[in-house]
């Protein structure tokens, strides 16, 4: 009995097989003059809240009837299908259309069954990318934006000193440790994060695409509102600058290209970054000649420079929120390899640093050089170099990264400036006069520089001498003394 069953099973199995080989299913997309990308064949195309028509035609060479198509889409987050019903009964060489509708930026797969009494026949799947609709806001986000980071690099440039930067080359030290940090230790950071979180390959892509970039003009910025070796961050951002040349494109081969996968789209464009890179330099370069040929110009962009770090964060806050608030609804693997990516770096910057035995100010310098990469640049080259909604996707981490860097940076910007207004000054702030005389009067060996000088003329000083029971009272008395406030070590 149990070999009359086997043989049966084996029978319908035959008979199973050769349905499924003599039923055919072409599927085609149903014509739009107005997308761009009908001619990938691969994959169907549509904007989010819009409908296009799948065309499957179903063909057989032997006379089979009572066929059913089972359309479903594998996340209708992303897209739906947009027919009442998602069972279609077949007959044979009819084409049926099934509507597409897009709900969320984003690539999925529609699945097609074949049925016939319940019994599979054959199993098709059809790539559905979803791309984000056309707002004049992201449009003028992305000009802005460009133009502002135009204009930063510039103004950076100005600053560029090379008497200043030839000092900091002479014990290049720290630049070292900055580049070491920014092209080994970040690329696989970024590449650890995106295997240990199982990040979607283009969101992988961003995260290492961040990782591979050099330092930028955020850093710049925290390094001047924290007081820390601005210089130092200058001359780091400008070699990693130049070094990115070579470095990113080799980084993106060893860690990029592994999240590839099936979507060629995906692949690193790496003559595009090439161009973009060189000409990151190019607003360098611009500034370092204002600073040398127009020195009264190079003043004027040196004052303005934090005045205009300001109004960035606030234009790009202002209009790259609502302009890609798409990002907000990302995974939540993502916003924690978006949060860690900085912090982790900033730390391992720091720690480095101390271990080299840098001080202090040049150790929270290589941290924010570090941890707070050009996320901005990322953001440039992928909305360039990759098409959509390839680029809206692997941009997610990059905007992630930039906000929360934002809000991180000026966190902890406002609470070092309540600090040491409130709770700890400085102690480079220059000490009363008065203050300095009754050091004098009281411990010689406990006085201080005052302001760098050397030789320093006393204000005028009323001395109260008291004899017996009587007071006596000199004259006003202007006393010169040959650097009276410099303490020996």
């Amino acid at each position: 009995m149990e070999k009359l069953n086997f043989l049966l099973r084996c029978l319908l199995f035959s008979l199973l097989i050769s349905e499924t080989f003599a039923v055919n299913i072409t599927i085609s997309k149903f014509p739009n003059n107005d997308d761009d990308d009908d001619n990938d064949n691969d994959s169907l195309y549509v904007t989010e809240d819009e409908i296009r028509i799948l065309e499957v035609l179903v063909q057989d060479t032997a006379d089979i009837s009572d066929l059913t198509l089972v359309a479903a889409s594998t996340d209708e987050d992303i897209f739906r299908i947009a027919n009442e019903s998602k069972t279609f009964s077949v007959t044979i060489n009819e084409t049926i259309e099934i509507g597409i509708l897009g709900v969320f930026v984003g690539i999925e797969d529609i699945k097609l069954k074949l049925e016939r009494g319940g019994v599979l026949l054959m199993n098709e799947t059809q790539v559905v990318k979803v791309k984000r609709k056309n707002a004049i806001i992201v449009a003028i986000y992305q000009w802005t934006l460009t133009a502002w980071l135009v204009l930063s690099y510039i103004t950076m440039g100005c600053k560029m000193d090379w008497r200043i930067i030839r000092e900091k080359l002479r014990r290049p030290y720290g630049v070292l440790i900055g580049a070491f940090c920014q092209f080994i230790i970040m690329p696989a950071l970024s590449f650890g994060l995106a295997k240990l979180l199982n990040l979607d390959d283009a969101a992988a892509i961003g995260l290492v695409t961040v990782g591979s970039c050099p330092g930028g003009w955020l850093s710049n910025v925290f390094s001047l509102l924290l007081d820390v070796d601005f210089v130092l961050s200058l001359t780091m951002t400008f070699i990693s600058t130049v070094l990115a040349l070579g470095f990113m494109p080799l980084n993106l081969y060893l860690y990029a290209d592994k999240f590839v996968g099936d979507n060629e789209d995906l692949e690193t464009p790496f003559f595009d970054i090439m161009i973009q890179l060189v000409s990151l330099v190019i607003p360098v370069l611009i500034g370092m000649t204002i600073l040398y040929k127009l020195p009264k110009v190079a003043e004027l962009c040196l004052k303005c420079l934090k005045p205009c770090a300001v109004i960035l964060i606030i234009i790009s806050l202002g209009l790259g929120i609502p302009a890609q608030f798409y990002v907000f609804y990302s995974d939540w693997e993502i916003w924690v390899a978006a949060a860690c990516l900085p912090f982790i770096g900033c730390f391992l910057g720091y720690s480095i640093s101390k271990i080299a035995r840098m001080e202090l100010k040049s150790s929270v310098t290589i941290s924010l050089e570090t941890g707070v990469q050009n996320s901005l640049l990322a953001i440039a080259m992928v909305g360039i170099s990759y098409p959509k909604p390839e680029s809206d996707l692997i941009g997610r981490v990059p905007l992630l990264i930039a906000l929360l860097t934002l809000m991180e940076g000026c966190a902890v910007t406002s609470a070092k400036v309540i600090i040491q207004k409130y709770f700890w000054k400085s102690q480079d702030e220059p000490e009363d006069v008065k203050e300095v005389i009754e050091k004098e009067d009281k411990h010689p060996e406990m006085m201080k520089e005052i302001n760098g000088n050397k030789k320093v003329v006393l204000p005028t000083v009323s001395v109260a001498v008291q004899v017996g029971e009587e007071n006596f009272t000199n004259g006003t008395t202007a006393i010169s003394l040959d650097n009276p406030a410099f303490l020996e070590d």
